[in-house]
């Protein structure tokens, strides 16, 4: 898995092209998980180490201004997200 940093920047971002050829797995952040190269590159993403993908995840959840029930756990807690 190669982990990229990229904002979305509407239609055309991932085409159907882009996602059958490798899956394009978004995440809080604009943190995306793929094998498709091609994409990257073509969307100039900039790729990051796991670590790094997973503390802008991190941070993007725990400063949210605004969270919905599914941020927030029944204690209170934040609701993390592990990347693959």
């Amino acid at each position: 898995m190669h982990y990229y940093y990229a904002i979305n920047t509407g239609k055309g971002f991932i085409t159907y092209e882009d996602n059958s050829s490798s899956p394009i797995m978004g995440y809080p952040g604009n943190i995306w998980v793929t094998e498709n190269t091609a994409w990257a590159e073509r969307v100039g993403a900039e790729e990051k180490t796991k670590e790094e993908a997973q503390d802008i995840v991190n941070n993007t959840i725990l400063y949210d201004p605004a969270p919905t029930d599914d941020d927030i756990d029944q204690d209170g807690e934040h609701n993390f997200i592990i990347l693959p």
